[in-house]
């Protein structure tokens, strides 16, 4: 490549990314994951770039199926699952987690053929990348637990909690009453979404009276959802209206539709009211 080639280079790619607007400035955590995706949308656009020029340069030319020798850059998939069943193009490492303090739990614990162990996993994949699209930007880390299909592990302030997204195939057809009982910190809330599906949003004590989780409870053809966080030591970092952010995203809806016609989950025992 020459100096006029070089010079064609640099221009094509000061025009393709002068058009960017600069991050934004806000705190490191609310632009995490934006940074991330900024990045990589500017190496897509300049490494393309890059392509074109070195082709023309070499006088190449790039069509389907054409054995050039050179290895153009692969696009840059979105972030998240925006067609349903999408494997997700970050990986959320799984992490294996003690019931038992001091007792590591056995690899495949159900006995599971191989095939369906990576169906599950890669079902994980697929939650683990909505959670770190749609819950608050201070939650810094999304985890799977190795094994347990419902299991997440999400970190925020320091500080890990344990987190379950179960779509479990039930005989329920309707949900229990939504009570609350404020002298025990416990508070229910029923909300309509997704035209006139009922969800359940709860807040209550757990472990000790000022420790709080969260919880979103619904039905969906013959499955029930529930999204939920567990407190540790302190409140869960996520409130119940977040979950319910999450749970009402079309992309999840879409999720939950999938996993509900194949399920990841045995099948629950009927609710019991009032339990």
């Amino acid at each position: 490549m020459d100096s006029h080639d070089i010079s064609l280079l640099r221009d094509t790619m000061d025009r393709t990314t002068d058009d960017l607007p600069p991050l934004p400035d806000l705190a490191p955590l609310a632009v995490r994951e934006g940074r991330r995706r900024r990045t990589r949308a500017r190496l897509a656009i300049v490494t393309t770039a890059f392509g074109a020029v070195t082709a023309g340069a070499l006088g190449l030319t790039l069509l389907p199926g054409a054995n050039t020798g050179v290895a153009m850059p692969a696009a840059v998939p979105p972030s998240t699952g925006a067609t349903p069943g999408a494997a997700p193009s970050t990986h959320y490492p799984s992490v294996v987690v003690e019931e038992t303090p001091g007792v590591t739990p056995p690899d495949n614990p159900d006995g599971l053929p191989e095939a369906e162990r990576e169906r599950l996993a890669a079902h994980q994949q697929r939650v683990a990348a909505l959670l770190d699209d749609l819950l608050p930007a201070t939650v810094t880390e999304i985890r799977p637990v190795k094994d347990n299909v419902r299991w997440y592990r999400i970190t925020a302030g320091g500080k890990t909690f344990q987190t379950t997204v179960s779509v479990r195939p039930t005989d329920d057809r309707t949900l229990e009453p939504c009570l609350s009982a404020p002298a025990r910190k416990f508070t229910c809330e029923a909300v309509t979404f997704a035209g006139n599906r009922e969800a359940q949003l709860r807040s209550m004590p757990v472990n000790t009276s000022d420790t709080m989780g969260s919880d979103v409870t619904f039905l969906y053809g013959g499955s029930r959802v529930t999204l939920s966080v567990a407190p540790e030591n302190v409140s869960a970092p996520v409130t119940p209206r977040q979950l319910m952010t999450v749970a009402e995203d079309p992309r999840f809806l879409d999720l939950v539709r999938d996993t509900d016609e194949h399920p990841v989950e045995k099948k629950a025992p009927p609710a019991i009211p009032g339990g």
